[in-house]
């Protein structure tokens, strides 16, 4: 995973950015309820949600609320509901995992660029992590979108 500047994102996920902002409304965090699902209309399929469970001690696991019907395709099947620890792919749920919690511990958005092989054929994708806070000072969510940009 490759970190990408805002101004090379997909426009796809320039317009989404530019949606979080919006609804941020000079707060450091949007809310999940500040979202209209219509809205993402566009990138609806391409949408994770991820829970941030807080642990006993202290720590967070990671749980996705919604796993976009584009994810589901890549993957083969639909994740939502299973935990980010229990992904098969070590090296793979360890990045993710450490992405995630870079999200939550700056409570900052993530830009990156990822490859999916599928097929024999390396698909590129682009991403963007934004956090989410429905108290306002403590990211519990994550809203990740993520769209193929090339097929190599």
């Amino acid at each position: 995973m490759m970190p990408v500047a805002e101004k090379d994102l997909d426009p796809r996920l320039q317009d989404l950015l530019r949606y979080w902002q919006g609804k941020r409304a000079g707060r450091r965090y949007a809310a999940r309820a500040d979202f209209d699902p219509l809205d993402l209309k566009p990138v609806l399929g391409n949408i994770l949600l991820v829970d941030v469970v807080a642990q006993d001690d202290g720590s967070s696991r990671f749980r996705y609320r919604l796993f976009g019907s584009e994810f589901t395709f890549y993957h083969g099947r639909d994740l939502t509901g299973q935990w980010l620890d229990d992904i098969a792919n070590t090296g793979f749920r360890d990045e993710l995992l450490a992405l995630y919690r870079e999200v939550v511990t700056a409570g900052e958005m993530r830009t990156l660029s990822y490859d999916y092989l599928v097929d024999d054929r390396r698909h590129r994708f682009q991403a963007v992590l934004l956090p989410l806070s429905a108290d306002g000072r403590r990211v519990d969510m994550v809203l990740g979108c993520g769209v193929p940009v090339a097929v190599y």
